[in-house]
């Protein structure tokens, strides 16, 4: 299986281009012409920067970090895509219209993204989660024979591969012609499911690192502790506010703020009331970059009982928090207890307290860990994710 090669700084995708809609004719002639070609582009002479990819997608907000770089590399890249709140420079776009609920919108996602497939001749499509792009993407894969990746990054393998239906996602991992995951650890998972190492390829869950840059020396933090996520059952953010709780003994202060909404934020409220933490914790709602968070707080928390290696991790760190994070995921594979965060031993939330505790009381040592998380930012940015998807495409290729 591949792994990641030198590291490098970030780099942004430039230009514009105008953005295809439904029913538009098709770019390289007839569809007829597309069939009697029958790949003849694809093989030993294509190259990543002469690859048509077909991206399917419903990860809104998110497509930039996640397909801006291979944007970047690709010669050209199209989206089949759910509200696309932040184009892409050079990509283009086939969007869903915005009908009905989300539900209909994704089916009729699948729709387009066979007409899309069909009009126009592509070297590969691309998808991120299994259900349901990456199905999605292995039926575009039986009908046109375009190589098919699937990116995973998380609850595929960590939750739905356990499943007393785990038998049906391990089956489609295999038919894959590229998987890609965010760190060693779970290509070592993914392999152990059945897929050849030589089609696991770790996928850089990058960030801009101009945006997320560390703290000027001096800033002055209104906020100890952040939380960030969606208030759902894997993210666990009750179990913050219970930490919290076993920090608010008398004569220690402490701000804490926790940005994220979900099914979870009445019960995050109630408990917040139950402990009497409604002067030092701030429910902010959602927001689509919570960079202004991170720099105005001095320690990051995680309380997941299960993750991958979380976006919102590594934008803290590559900004100059101390992580306070679980063994969970591919986190261990990046963060080592002691020097660039603070593992714990396990969720209870005495643990987690203890080690917040830590933080409050100990600042050298939480500037240390801090000013270590920093170098996050050199695995973790936008280029070295563009060599990542270099490696995919010459994968898609084989």
């Amino acid at each position: 299986m591949s792994r990641p090669s030198t590291r490098s700084t970030s780099t942004e995708p430039s230009g514009s281009h105008d953005s295809p809609s439904v029913g538009e004719a098709p770019r390289d002639g007839e569809s007829a012409n597309r069939n009697q070609r029958q790949r003849t582009t694809r093989g030993s002479e294509t190259t990543p920067d002469d690859t048509r990819v077909l991206v399917i997608t419903g990860l809104s907000h998110k497509n930039e970090c996640h397909y801006g770089p291979l944007v970047n590399v690709a010669g050209e890249t199209t989206l089949v895509c759910l509200d696309p709140t932040y184009d892409i420079d050079d990509a283009n776009y086939v969007r869903v219209p915005g009908v009905g609920p989300r539900i209909l919108r994704i089916a009729l996602l699948f729709v387009i993204a066979l007409y899309e497939g069909h009009r126009n001749d592509y070297d590969a499509v691309a998808s991120i989660s299994l259900v349901p792009y990456g199905i999605y993407a292995l039926a575009l894969k039986a009908l046109y024979g375009y190589p098919a990746h699937l990116g995973i990054i998380g609850i595929d393998l960590d939750y739905h591969a356990r499943q007393w239906y785990g038998a049906g996602p391990r089956w489609a991992f295999r038919r894959f012609d590229a998987v890609s995951v965010p760190g060693p650890s779970h290509a070592e998972a993914l392999s152990r499911t059945g897929v050849s190492d030589d089609r696991i390829e770790i996928l850089t869950n990058a960030i801009d690192t101009e945006t997320y840059r560390p703290v000027e020396d001096g800033a002055d933090a209104d906020c100890e502790f952040v939380w960030v996520g969606r208030f759902s059952e894997e993210k666990d953010p009750v179990r913050f506010v219970r930490a919290l709780a076993e920090l608010d003994a008398p004569g220690r202060e402490f701000q804490a703020v926790m940005v994220g909404d979900g099914p979870l934020r009445s019960a995050v409220a109630a408990e917040i009331r139950a402990n009497d933490l409604e002067n030092r914790v701030d429910l902010t709602g959602w927001v689509d970059d919570p960079v202004a968070y991170y720099r105005r707080s001095e320690v990051f928390v995680l309380t997941s009982s299960r993750d991958a290696l979380p976006l919102v991790m590594i934008e803290a760190m590559a900004t100059g928090l101390a992580p306070v994070v679980p063994s969970v995921g591919s986190i261990p594979d990046i963060v080592t207890d002691g020097h660039n965060g603070i593992v714990v031993s396990n969720r209870d939330p005495t643990t987690f307290a203890e080690a917040m505790k830590r933080c409050l009381d100990d600042s050298a040592y939480r500037c240390t860990i801090g000013a270590n998380a920093t170098s996050i930012r050199l695995s973790f940015s936008l280029s070295q994710a563009s060599d990542d998807w270099c490696r995919i495409l010459s994968t898609l290729e084989e």
